[in-house]
């Protein structure tokens, strides 16, 4: 992201590009546009940006480790004056198209974008969706467009403090090992923080946006440059790089492992596997910077030319993508929408590189911006008959003026009456109507285990069927019988769940995901208060496992009858867990799917612009969908009766 420009315009003599680092961020950057394109092969394309800050901790303590060892002080001001050349331009012209196009293409978010902006501006957007509880795995209404700006955040507080301690540390240590060894403690000490504040079970997004939290990943790559330097790599000799190269390749298959496989929900990511794919990173970077294989294959023309233009490629593609989100549907074809938004956000990239990135880190703003004014001058002052050369600076002038009216609008526009939207009144009701639910006396639940009727008993009374049970039709359901456990997707349909099963008990909340799911199943059991039958509705948020379903399994236990709702969206995980649902309905007794996504997937229109959310029609048609597995279940259990004489 912010990586590749580290090199000094003053007194500083500027360490050589590393054609291995630029390609390193160009596999680091396509990695997470296949996560935000939700390609089901790169689960863990998130990673990317732990390859991201694992780069920014070694290049610039190298920069900044070397100034020292050349001058005996760190020029600090210099430093941050030209971390802001670079990055501040780039950033400030994506702030103003972004609000420019949420005014014309999304209005509803201006009122959140408002606060969006002024976090950008400050760099503390991963603390204020942290403190907002955006969550950044779990998708609820349309994408924020300024979303990914909290990775930036994170860098660009490292920029503001790491040289401050950095400076304490040369001071007083003299010992290069000794300052590694403070380097990597840092490090420690951020993934002990990761440990404490990681809740399993619950949305990660605090621990995954917290600058004390993803420290760990800056603070190793700071300790590999503080051990082997940039110029001490770049002088290996190519014997020299085999063992660099076998790290690096080792690093590559376990950063490739990982993208393709974990989820951000991944219980082993908080601390275990962040560090263990900022420790592979570490080892790629100091391949990629020695003259070795490793470093030749990822400096190949492409890569470099993605990496070298990778700070602009990360600001663009989330707008880029949520936009043609907006634009095209939630449910649009992935196959021709994802190919059509990578090459507009390379596109858009390209020119900040070369018309805005570029002039301003060779000539400074003032001289740049009186440039741009110089050629829209000349441009204006020509015949009317002149080339193409008048028609294209005045018309880039033109639209970056009506881009910053319209920004502006958007801005001064009037906030919009607090009144919710209609998904989230209706998600609020489903809050009211949920613990509404639970405050009331549970009606029945099941026995546990240990009061069950034994097996004869059991045979017995399935060989004498009574006559309540011997009834002609479907089975009659009862919402006393039934606990329903969701996420927002069941809160979007608590209403329609309570009118079609009056008294039922619903448990379901924003952003849950498997792991607090079956927490609450487990304390429901142990309390006596989980219901003969059980609804599990989740898949939303994240992944479901086999090993997941058999746990769920476990917990309603052989003597109640469990339903699970399949999920819907457009998210990269939704056919897996489907199809993990499925064949736990297959394989478990007293299991039952209630095919939601079959339902749902015949009728879109019922569902709100998120393509996730049922609109009231399409609550009704899930409670629908739910009652009929409930009834199909209970009729497959349902003994047969014999004609009376």
């Amino acid at each position: 992201m912010t990586t590749h420009a580290v090199k000094g315009t003053t007194s500083d003599q500027a360490v050589p590009r590393r054609p291995g680092l630029d390609g390193l961020r160009g596999l680091a950057v396509i990695a997470v546009i296949a996560f935000h394109e939700q390609l089901s092969a790169f689960p863990g394309g998130f990673l990317g940006v732990d390859v991201f800050f694992v780069l920014s901790g070694y290049l610039i303590t190298d920069l900044l480790a070397a100034q020292w060892n050349r001058h005996g002080r760190l020029d600090l001001r210099g430093f941050w004056a030209r971390r802001a050349r670079r990055l501040l331009p780039a950033l400030a012209v994506l702030l103003v198209v972004v609000t420019a196009a949420t005014a014309v293409i999304e209005p509803a978010q201006l009122a959140a974008l408002r606060s969006a902006l002024i976090a950008a501006v400050t760099y503390s957007s991963n603390w204020w969706q942290a403190l907002a509880h955006h969550s950044y795995f779990a998708q609820f209404g349309p994408p924020p467009p300024l979303q990914h700006l909290w990775s930036l955040a994170i860098e660009e507080q490292f920029y503001l403090l790491w040289p401050l301690l950095l400076i304490g540390i040369l001071k007083t240590c003299q010992s290069g090992r000794i300052r590694a060894a403070l380097a990597w403690l840092g490090a420690a000490l951020s993934a002990l923080a990761m440990v404490l504040v990681y809740v399993p079970g619950a949305d990660p997004s605090r621990v995954y946006y917290g600058t004390d939290t993803r420290a760990p990943a800056l603070f190793i790559g700071s300790a590999l440059a503080l051990t082997w330097p940039l110029r001490r790599m770049q002088a290996m000799s190519r014997d020299g790089a085999r063992v660099p190269d076998a790290i690096g390749l080792a690093g590559i298959a376990v950063l490739a492992w990982a993208m393709g496989h974990f989820a951000g929900t991944d219980r082993v990511l908080y601390p275990a596997g962040l560090l263990i794919v900022a420790l592979a990173a570490g080892g790629v970077v100091l391949a990629a910077a020695s003259p070795g294989l490793v470093s030749w294959a990822l400096g190949g023309s492409v890569l470099r030319w993605i990496g070298i233009r990778s700070y602009g490629i990360y600001l663009w593609h989330w707008p880029v993508i949520a936009f043609g989100t907006a634009l095209a549907g939630p449910r649009a074809s992935s196959a021709w929408l994802w190919p059509v938004e990578t090459a507009v956000t390379f596109g858009l990239a390209s020119a900040s590189w070369r018309y805005i990135e570029t002039p301003i880190m060779r000539n400074g703003l003032g001289v740049t911006v009186r440039h741009w004014i110089q050629l829209v001058a000349a441009a204006s002052r020509r015949p009317a008959a002149g080339t193409r050369g008048r028609a294209v600076p005045v018309a880039v002038a033109a639209a970056a003026a009506i881009t910053v009216v319209v920004a502006c609008y958007g801005i001064a526009r009037p906030p919009a009456p607090d009144t919710p939207s209609g998904l989230l009144r209706q998600v609020a009701n489903g809050e009211r109507v949920s613990s509404s639910s639970q405050a009331t006396p549970s009606a029945r639940s099941a026995p546990s285990p240990s009061s069950a009727p034994s097996a004869a008993g059991r045979a017995s009374a399935q060989a004498t069927p009574t006559p309540a049970a011997c009834h002609r039709g479907q089975p009659r359901v009862s919402g006393g019988q039934v606990t329903a456990v969701g996420d927002s997707v069941m809160l979007a349909s608590a209403a329609a769940l309570e009118a079609a099963l009056p008294g039922v008990y619903i448990d379901a909340k924003i952003d849950r995901q498997t792991p607090a799911g079956l927490a609450v199943i487990r304390s429901l059991a142990a309390a006596g208060r989980l219901r003969h039958i059980v609804v599990f509705s989740l898949g939303t948020n994240g992944s479901v496992s086999a090993s997941q379903l058999r746990q769920l399994q476990r917990a309603v236990g052989p003597g109640r009858e469990l339903v699970l709702v399949s999920t819907f969206g457009p998210q990269a995980w939704e056919h897996a867990v489907n199809t993990a649902l499925a064949a736990a309905a297959r394989r478990g007794q007293h299991t039952e799917l209630a095919s939601w996504h079959q339902a749902i997937a015949a009728r879109p229109a019922l569902l709100w612009p998120d393509g996730i959310h049922p609109r009231p029609a399409g609550a009704r048609l899930y409670a629908r969908v739910v009652v009929a597995a409930i009834k199909a279940g209970l009729a497959s259990q349902q003994p047969s009766c014999s004609p009376r004489l």
